[in-house]
């Protein structure tokens, strides 16, 4: 991998960046001084000593050589000259369990506490704590196994871990300017570096170089049955790795793993999921490798679980990572992140939330009388069950926070709009905007009418619609943002609720006109404003009373309109002809051009991979257009995809093979219309002069997708 730009002017001898170098590792060099055996003295002092040797020998340190294997290879050699005192070991930790730990570590063999510290500790791989030792890639590993059996518990890992965040809370004590200033003569007893060993470091410097010798010699001993044993060993520390990293990250998260057992229960959470299936089937995969022969590729097998290990990266960790490396100028990249991002986003937001369901009654009296307050809330926190407690740690630190959702009347997790989502928002390439207004402002609407200010809603449109006009992420996130998208247009219109829009003069109120100008002033290339310049225009043309366009728009017509803006087809957009009344029921009078395009498009759009997302918000009208249309065109396939699931119990096979066409002209009814006063279901009517049969039933799926549960071809329909 090449170098940073950082680590090429730290090479170059540049001092500001070997500045920020040491303001990178510096805690590293000051814990494993510690973690050696030093006292908490002695680390600062001599974490400064081996920063000042190192700076003054860049010119020696060839651009092969690693600089963080030289700066632990300098420090451990430092080490051998220090005056460790005879007094009992420091304490340096609150709890006993963490000082009992560290304390058996400082105790083991030099030659096994080093390999041990700089891979349990620092996570430097077998390849480099080879070079920081001198010594072989066997050896290191019989060291580290040794250390394991040595300090053997049965819950070593776990306390491990905890060691480790405590030595990561301790207070640094490194003094930057030192580093640069004159070398110091001599190290006292009290902490500073000693110019001659003493007869005790002599000692125990020799009985580590014994150790590590004796070490070299077992694999000559034992040939080829000691590779198989180091091969299965260090499957067995893959093992242990993983759990320490998945353990870690729901241990942040405040949750708890789910089990396969769980997966019947409603409350499984999915996070890390595909990571361990991912990682078994590679250790299993493995496991069969060291049985045929004996040995393991471990730079390939070090590969393939690092990309296993980056899918437990948390959001929190994608956003910090993210501000340190913005991708404001980078749209490719942005949207690799974003998608990811918001995987695991709503992953998490479904776990917190069946938190929230385990704890029905708290969230329910929290949000008594429709008042809530998330800070109080927060607050209260040490009187919830513990669960509860570590899930409402662990979701603030995703910057997810409770909140009350008023139309909903519920308590859920919510995405925080503060300063740290102004960052990560200000980070990204500002096409992916919308997505971040999703998160923050939802919901949108709150029938009757907005849930925010027309002003702001005017603004989350117009924010989410540059989103989705740009973006190439085709997932859940995007269908959700193009449904609200559609959904908060047709409201702000009042297409949904007319009677909201007019004042007592019958004319639209002027709070209204100034917003639908506002979209219909977006610009060219917006769908948004090529619908509301045909509704103003038209309004216009009335005195602002009337507009035969708002009367005829569905939500559909929104998305279609969005399509074909994505398309650079705008110019050829009309509205579908589905006029809504006032009851709720559509209606689209034949024959009708514009619904004929429509009913073709989305035929085309869904009989492609018949993918149901398509066919999210669109008129039932439309779906059936589409099912007579498949008729015509000798398409079974298609059709058997608009049933219900649920009700259609004939398979696709069967379907196909007993399936005749009809011949049935729709466009010769005078008009159609669906009556879905039910919300969730309704009934197609087909009008020819003063006959109508309304014998096909529709019903919406939880994909928010109208399909046919029933369709009985009565005899009006060949005359």
């Amino acid at each position: 991998m090449e170098e940073s730009e950082l680590m090429q002017k730290v090479r170059a001898g540049e001092k500001d960046a070997f500045e920020k170098w040491m303001d990178i590792y510096s805690g590293d060099i000051e814990r494993f001084v510690i973690q050696y055996g030093c006292t908490l003295k002695q680390a600062a002092d001599l974490a400064e000593e081996t920063f000042r040797n190192l700076h003054s020998q860049l010119d020696s340190i060839s651009n092969e050589e690693s600089l963080v294997c030289t700066l632990y290879k300098k420090a451990l050699k430092s080490l051998a000259f220090v005056q460790q005192t005879d007094a009992p070991n420091e304490t340096i930790f609150p709890f006993e369990e963490d000082q009992e730990l560290h304390d058996q570590i400082v105790n083991l063999e030099m030659g096994y506490k080093v390999p041990f510290i700089l891979s349990q500790f620092h996570k430097l791989d077998d390849s480099e704590i080879v070079k920081i030792t001198d010594t072989s890639l066997e050896t290191v590993e019989q060291a580290i196994t040794v250390a394991f059996r040595d300090l053997g518990d049965a819950q070593l890992k776990k306390r491990l871990e905890f060691l480790n965040k405590s030595y990561r809370r301790m207070k640094s004590s490194f003094r930057k300017e030192q580093v640069f200033a004159k070398p110091q003569q001599e190290i006292r007893t009290t902490g500073k570096l000693k110019q001659t060993i003493s007869k005790k470091a002599m000692i125990s410097w020799i009985a580590g170089i014994i150790v590590l010798l004796s070490l070299v010699i077992i694999p000559i001993v034992t040939g080829e049955e000691y590779k198989k044993t180091s091969a299965e060993k260090y499957v067995e520390r893959l093992k242990e790795s993983f759990e320490q990293e998945i353990g870690g990250r729901y241990s942040e998260l405040g949750l708890i793993e789910s089990t396969e057992e769980d997966k019947l229960d409603y409350n499984y959470i999915w996070y890390g999921n595909q990571a361990r299936a991912d990682f078994e089937s590679m250790i299993k995969r493995y496991e069969g490798v060291i049985d045929k022969t004996g040995t393991l590729n471990k730079k390939k097998i070090e590969d393939e679980y690092g990309k296993i290990i980056n899918k437990l990266e948390l959001p929190s960790e994608m956003a910090n990572r993210l501000v340190k490396k913005p991708l404001a100028n980078d749209k490719a990249k942005s949207g690799e992140f974003m998608k990811g991002y918001l995987e695991k986003y709503d992953v998490l937001q479904q776990a917190y939330f069946m938190t929230f369901i385990k704890h029905e009654q708290i969230t329910a009296d929290a949000i008594a009388n429709e008042s809530f307050a998330a800070d109080k809330f927060i607050q209260k926190k040490d009187t919830y069950p513990e669960d509860l407690q570590q899930a409402l740690d662990g979701m603030i630190k995703q910057n997810i926070y409770p909140t009350f959702i008023k139309g909903f009347g519920t308590l859920a997790p919510s995405y925080g709009k503060n300063d740290f989502s102004a960052k990560i928002r200000s980070s990204i390439h500002e096409d992916f905007g919308g997505f971040f207004t999703l998160l923050e402002s939802a919901p949108f609407v709150s029938y009757p009418g907005l849930a925010h200010s027309l002003e702001d809603s005017v603004a989350f449109l117009l924010d989410m619609e540059k989103t989705l006009l740009s973006t190439t992420i085709n997932d859940e996130k995007t269908n959700m943002l193009s449904w609200t998208y559609n959904e908060l247009f047709y409201v702000i219109v009042g297409a949904a609720e007319l009677d909201r829009i007019f004042g007592d003069d019958g004319k639209v109120k002027t709070e209204f006109r100034e917003g639908w100008e506002r979209i219909a002033s977006a610009g060219e290339g917006s769908p948004a404003a090529y619908i509301m310049q045909m509704i103003i225009s038209e309004m216009d043309a009335t005195d602002w009373t009337e507009s035969k366009s708002l009367n005829r728009l569905g939500i559909y017509d929104v998305h279609q309109a969005l399509e074909l803006a994505k398309a650079g087809k705008l110019e050829s957009f009309s509205i579908s002809g589905i006029m809504q009344t006032e009851t709720g029921m559509e209606i689209v009078t034949l024959p009708n051009p514009s619904f004929e395009n429509v009913v073709q498009e989305t035929y085309y759009s869904f009989s492609l991979y018949h993918d149901l997302s398509k066919l999210k918000g669109v008129s039932p009208l439309v779906i059936i257009g589409v099912y007579f249309y498949a008729n015509e065109q000798k398409d079974p396939e298609t059709m058997w995809h608009l049933y219900s699931k649920t009700k259609n119990v004939v398979k696709l096979e069967e379907f196909v093979d007993e399936w005749s066409q009809f011949d049935i002209d729709l466009y010769s009814f005078d008009s159609l219309r669906f009556d879905g006063s039910e919300e969730t279901a309704g009934s197609i009517g087909f009008q020819r002069g003063n006959t109508l049969s309304v014998s096909t039933q529709m019903a919406l799926n939880e994909d928010f997708v109208w399909e046919i549960e029933q369709i009985i071809l009565s005899p009006m329909f060949f005359e």
